[in-house]
């Protein structure tokens, strides 16, 4: 602070006065020279020099200058301040003009600036707080102070142009750094969810017993009372810092650390019970031979980065065991040797670990790889999963509803214009809403029908509501005769919509279906289907019938009873006929027209949960009534009805239940992942087709850590 104000006064003595011989044209050139040269590296000299000029033309009715020159130089020639020539000015007149300019000239530059040294923080969930001032809906969080939530509160940072921090209830970080070089939080407790794309070692967190460095990537990092820190990775990679010990954690990872200890050794979410156990006695516990061997003998090739790290942390005698076992699970390239990686050879070890990587997260550098990109645009105003997203006629997306907490759905609607790639919330659904349907009618107004309106799957709720987008409001309609949700709608060739199955508050299944009539408002009931369905799909055909595949008809024991039967409805008639058989039972899959007129049928589960999710495929052929397997995605997905759609070039995205994209091409019947991932499973998340042909990709949960929503979103573009 002294040596400041001794700069600034010596400033002041020296180089301030010669501003006026400068602009007037009286300073020799050596005088020119020193001023120019200490302009170009005193910030706080240029910005009362720029001043004294704004001033000084005022007065002699000169242009005013551009208030952020591209350099000294260039912007001193671009105003020829120097050779122009110069009215003399009255000095009296100097002090007040250059009063009033320097006010407005702080004025222009203090709203000109970018906000420095400050995030904005939106609150999602309830009344988290800045510094104990709550936050309304959106508020400013500056370096050194603290965001907090309670138990019913959760809140979102914008980490400028990087991403986006989620924090969880009773969390509380603090923003230690932000420019444009780096982006440092600290948590102190809680947890909070990160979605950053950036170069590596931009965005820091610190916690009590290490610091979080991202490498691109999305994680969860929690920490309990005790300063404990628990990293989950979904996707991309971060490093776990502490002092000179660092654990590298892929996508599907876990890494504690602990205060005085620092980081542990990483491992995959996935891994035995006895693996884990052994490994934190190793890292915490001073765990010994015994618990190596329960290391080694459990380990598989998805566990080799933890053996990798292994070989560099266990005492010299035990190095030729950890490498015997990893070289079995994945053999080292050529030039690596025992010898080698036992002396800790850098070179070899890092040669190694690229090999590794292929393994442990599961990716064949043989796989194909599909055309297009991902970008993060948003995020939204709100995290949601179970949601709806409809294309509008103008181009935009309406995003209505869904789960914003792990069990609290929301009645926020809000619409995404893919002009801005912007988010904008309007007003809210007639009620809260998870589970329901949103169809498009033909007039482009919008019906919302159904759903939960207090916990997923307690309550169902019989009403109806229209959204216009001309006046961007919801307005209720007629209810539907009969409470539903996980049911199905979908707008027929006569502008009508159907609507079937579903299920009841109490969690019967439903064979019911009805018709909605825009022209009335009114719903009618219809002949029922030929079994009870819930989670099921429905797809217009090209010949004007409805195909409806597989979901729950019933529950057993507790458990979901999940059917493989599928059924055609005739509008003509109004009667539903039965169809083939799939070829597995399948509910909360989806199911898609391709452009040839068959439906291809993806993924689901036989309701065991994500222990029961499909990666296989098959496609209906309305000419047969039969279906036929094709060849398997990528990755097993399930809760995926909203998250697969028709790309214009008659390939299928498939975005959900996973944290890779595919692409599935009709013509080879082939699958293949988008680089890159957007972060999390992402299940109960949507895809819409935008009309420039890009995707957005938006919401989901991931239940590795719990059913929370999130409120990412991206775009796939295809042709880049």
């Amino acid at each position: 602070m002294a040596f400041t104000l001794i700069k600034d006064r010596f400033c002041a003595r020296r180089y301030r006065p010669m501003f006026s011989p400068y602009i007037d044209g009286e300073a020799d050139s050596d005088a020119r020279a020193r001023l120019e040269s200490h302009l170009a590296e005193c910030a706080r000299c240029r910005a009362e020099f720029e001043n004294f000029v704004f001033a000084s033309r005022l007065v002699s009715g000169l242009e005013i200058p551009d208030r952020k020159p591209r350099s000294l130089p260039a912007w001193i020639e671009d105003q020829k301040l120097v050779v122009r020539p110069q009215r003399r000015i009255n000095r009296w007149l100097i002090a007040p003009v250059a009063a009033v300019g320097l006010i407005a000239a702080l004025l222009i530059w203090f709203f000109a600036q970018p906000q420095r040294n400050s995030l904005e923080v939106l609150s999602l969930v309830g009344a988290p707080v800045i510094e104990s001032k709550k936050i309304n809906r959106s508020a400013r969080i500056e370096t050194g102070q603290w965001l907090e939530t309670d138990r019913s509160s959760r809140a979102m940072i914008r980490i400028a142009d990087l991403g986006h921090i989620e924090v969880d209830t009773l969390s509380r970080v603090r923003l230690v750094r932000s420019d444009a070089n780096e982006q440092r939080l600290a948590l102190d407790r809680g947890r909070l969810h990160a979605s950053i794309l950036a170069p590596p070692r931009i965005f820091f967190v610190e916690t009590p017993s290490g610091v979080a460095i991202d490498l691109g990537c999305s994680y969860s990092l929690e920490v309990d009372d005790a300063g404990a820190t628990l990293l989950y990775v979904t996707s991309g990679w971060v490093a776990l810092t502490l002092n000179a010990r660092e654990s590298l954690v892929p996508a599907g990872a876990v890494c504690r650390s602990r205060p005085g200890a620092g980081p542990g050794t990483p491992y995959m979410e996935d891994a035995s019970q006895q693996f884990k156990r052994a490994l934190i006695q190793m890292d915490f516990e001073g765990g010994g031979d015994a618990a190596l061997d329960t290391v080694l003998s459990h380990s598989r090739s998805r566990d080799a980065l933890t053996l990798w790290h292994l070989i560099q942390r266990v005492e010299e005698r035990n190095r030729a065991r950890v490498f015997d076992r990893l070289s079995t699970l994945v053999p080292p390239p050529g030039g690596v040797t025992r010898e080698g990686v036992i002396q800790l050879d850098r070179n070899m070890l890092d040669e190694w670990r690229d090999l590794i990587d292929f393994a442990i997260i599961g990716v064949n550098p043989a796989l194909a790889v599909a055309a297009g990109s991902l970008a993060m645009v948003g995020p939204m105003n709100r995290p949601r999963y179970g949601h709806t997203a409809t294309l509008l006629q103008d181009g935009r997306v309406l995003i209505a509803g869904g789960m914003e907490e792990e069990r609290t759905p929301t009645g926020s609607a809000e619409i995404f214009d893919p002009a801005t790639k912007t988010f904008t919330l309007i007003a809210n659904l007639n009620a809260k809403r998870v589970g329901h349907t949103a169809t498009r009618l033909a007039d482009g107004r919008v019906l919302i029908a159904g759903g939960s309106g207090v916990i997923f799957y307690e309550n169902a709720l019989a009403s109806a509501e229209i959204f216009d987008p001309a006046t961007e409001t919801f307005t209720p309609t007629e209810n539907m005769h009969q409470a539903r949700l996980g049911h199905r709608a979908l707008l027929l060739p006569d502008g009508k919509v159907l609507i079937t199955g579903g299920q009841t508050k109490d969690g019967a299944k439903l064979a019911s279906a009805e018709i909605f009539d825009p022209q009335t408002g009114a719903f009618t009931s219809i002949r029922d289907m030929r079994e009870p369905r819930s989670d099921h799909t429905m797809t217009l055909l090209k010949n004007g019938k409805v195909l409806i595949a597989g979901g729950a008809n019933g529950v057993s024991m507790g458990r979901e009873v999940v059917t493989e039967t599928a059924e055609i409805y005739d509008p003509a008639t109004g009667l539903f006929t039965s169809t083939g058989n799939m070829s597995a039972v399948r509910y909360k899959h989806s199911a898609t027209l391709l452009p040839d007129g068959k439906v291809l049928i993806l993924g689901g589960s036989n309701a065991f949960l994500a222990r029961g999710m499909y990666p296989s495929a098959e496609v209906y052929d309305p000419a047969t009534g039969k279906f036929s397997k094709v060849g398997n995605m990528t990755t097993a997905r399930y809760k995926i009805r909203d998250a697969v759609a028709l790309l214009e070039d008659g390939k299928v995205i498939v975005a959900g239940g996973g944290s890779r994209v595919e692409i599935y091409d009709p013509a080879t019947g082939v699958f293949s992942a988008v680089a890159g991932s957007t972060g999390s499973p992402r299940y109960y998340s949507t895809a819409t087709v935008l009309a420039s042909g890009e995707v957005l990709i938006a919401g989901g949960y991931s239940n590795s850590r719990g059913m929370f929503p999130n409120a990412s979103a991206w775009i796939y573009d295809p042709k880049k």
